[in-house]
Parts: structure tokens; sequence; C-alpha cells
């Protein structure tokens, strides 16, 4: 894709011309950007089988370059961003940590998730909500504390 072309997008996304984008409004822009490029780049399976992976954390990590870098766009999008004057690097720093887990096992699902995904395996993650075991967990705000 163009950089003019994504810079339009981008934009489009926005609302408003990048120069004039705060990091929170670039963040969500970003965010559209991504979810509506994988949407479209999405394979459809007729595959009756679905992987399961369940876990009761999923220790991700921040998302957002990950998937710049997967859509063959971080390079652009950074690029469009220092021509507005405005930091890819402050906009990373901006996203929050989805904080789904806290250690080896939740690094191990998210690991799991990623070598579906690059297989092309369908499948899915599925957080368990509990009660009992290693930590409290609980939910505030729509957010994990």
């Amino acid at each position: 894709m163009r950089q003019t072309q994504l810079r339009q997008l981008l934009e489009q996304a926005c609302g408003k011309e990048i120069a004039s984008c705060s990091v929170p409004e670039l963040y969500s822009g970003l965010l559209a950007l991504t979810k509506s490029m994988a949407d479209k780049g999405r394979k459809t399976t007729s595959e009756k089988k679905k992987l399961y992976y369940i876990s009761a954390e999923f220790l991700l990590g921040k998302l957002l370059s990950n998937n710049l870098i997967n859509l063959g766009i971080y390079g652009d999008v950074k690029a469009i961003l220092e021509q507005s004057r405005k930091s890819l690097a402050e906009v990373e720093e901006y996203e929050p940590e989805p904080s789904l887990g806290n250690g080896g096992l939740g690094r191990l699902a998210a690991c799991f998730l990623d070598s579906m995904a690059t297989l092309g395996l369908n499948g899915d993650g599925v957080g368990l909500n509990y009660h009992m075991g290693l930590f409290r967990q609980t939910f505030r705000d729509n957010l994990q504390r």
C-alpha cells in the first residue's frame, strides 16, 4: 500500500489531518486502520474443526507495533507520522498494557496463539475468570485489576 493511500486512510480514521492529532487520537486512528486492514485480509475457513486454547491468563504485551509489522506497514506509518512531526514511539508508549496475566503461563499461552496464527490454524484463545488461584482477579471499569 502506498504512503499516500495509507495517509488518507489514517486521516479518515482520525477524522482530521495527522498534524493536528493528539497522541490518543493517533492511537485510536491506528487501531481502526489496523483492524480494518486485518479484517480485509482475513482468510475465511470452511474447516469444521477449530482449536481452542483455554487459559486463565494471556500475557500478550502491547499489540499495535506487532500488528503494524504483520500488516507490512510499520515503516510507512512511521514515515507518515514523522512527515507530520509526530512520533510513532509516543503512540506506542501511549498504548496500555492489556494485563491479562502475570507470568510464564500467560506468556506461553500468547506464544501458542501466535504459533496458531503463523501456521494458519483455525483457532481461538479462551480466557477463564476464576475466583480461587494464584492471584486475585477483579474487573472494574471494564479493566482487569
